[in-house]
């Protein structure tokens, strides 16, 4: 799982790979248009030279002036007249000037308005999301348009349809939702469940983390002292404490001793002490064996959030059918 610098950084890697793959194509379509259109090497060359001569005049601060004026509105005049070079010869008008993915910030991942003020475009958010949803380990990358309630027998699809509803209220409000613990059975789709809420909410822009208990105590309590293991452990220290949204699989099937209660217990106390930051726990315990297994302060954490029960008996072991 990447750190949030890490999926800036990867998403400011790829537009620079587009901008680059821009710059190239429209190196190729300038000389195939010079070579098809003698008019236009020559009205470009014009155009260079009069944003040089623009260049120049606003370094040595003739902004304003009259001949800055006048060379604005001479590129304004070749612009459009090498736009009507192009759309002669049967070329789109931008078919050299914008080779870029996004047409709307030219690959840069920002817009910038009249007053300078730049803002992130949806290019580039977009990007973002799709590393946090690659990058999550979510088991099932689909949304709620997924759920199909025909894989539960007849008499479990009403209660489905209503965990279903749980969990698009949790997600469609973030920050007032209340923590979720999916518990009971196993392959009765409390992981599926939670990997489409997980999927809503990485769509929606939050940094979503994926882990299974017993993975997520062994990064943490790995005792190695080289490089690479202290390394691993403030990565996953990091990826877990500014997780927008943190699910927390398997819960019960680690091997329990006093430190990974207490490590357990620092990270569940730290999200449901900060509003700002949301969690599903999964576990295939009771709510009894959840008390007898962390004993109370870990239980009264998990008993206050919101109790979501998974007991479909008719509908069997749902794992082979929820992919």
């Amino acid at each position: 799982m990447k750190e949030r610098a890490e999926i800036a950084s990867y998403a400011a890697a790829i537009l620079s790979e587009r901008r680059f793959e821009a710059e190239k194509l429209a190196d190729e379509r300038r000389l195939e248009v010079a070579s098809a259109v003698p008019e236009y090497a020559g009205t470009e060359k014009e155009i260079r030279e009069e944003g040089l001569k623009l260049v120049k005049l606003a370094v040595r601060g003739g902004a304003g002036t009259e001949e800055y004026g006048k060379t604005e509105a001479k590129l304004r005049e070749l612009g459009e007249k090498l736009a009507g070079v192009l759309t002669a010869a049967g070329y789109p008008a931008d078919y050299v000037d914008n080779c870029h993915t996004c047409k709307k910030c030219r690959d840069k991942g920002y817009v910038e308005d009249e007053k300078g003020v730049q803002t992130f475009c949806d290019c580039y958010t977009e990007l973002c999301r799709q590393a946090v949803l690659e990058e999550s380990g979510i088991p099932v990358k689909k949304g709620f348009e997924a759920f199909d309630a025909e894989v539960y027998a007849p008499q479990d699809r009403r209660e489905a349809l209503e965990k279903l509803e749980d969990a698009k209220r949790f997600t469609a409000d973030m920050q007032g939702s209340r923590n979720m613990l999916f518990y009971g059975k196993a392959g009765s789709g409390k992981t599926y469940l939670a990997s489409l809420a997980a999927t809503e909410a990485c769509r929606k822009g939050f940094y979503t983390v994926y882990a299974t208990v017993p993975l997520l105590m062994q990064n943490l309590l790995y005792y190695g002292e080289d490089e690479r293991a202290l390394a691993r452990r403030d990565s996953t220290y990091e990826i877990i404490h500014s997780a927008d949204l943190l699910i927390l699989d398997e819960l019960g099937t680690e091997r329990m001793t006093p430190a990974r209660r207490d490590m357990l217990s620092g990270i569940i106390d730290g999200i449901v002490t900060d509003s700002s930051r949301k969690c599903i726990v999964i576990s295939n315990l009771t709510l009894p064996e959840i008390l007898e297994n962390y004993g109370e302060r870990i239980f009264s954490r998990l008993a206050a959030m919101q109790l979501v029960k998974f007991d479909f008996e008719a509908s069997g072991d749902l794992r082979l059918r929820l992919k």
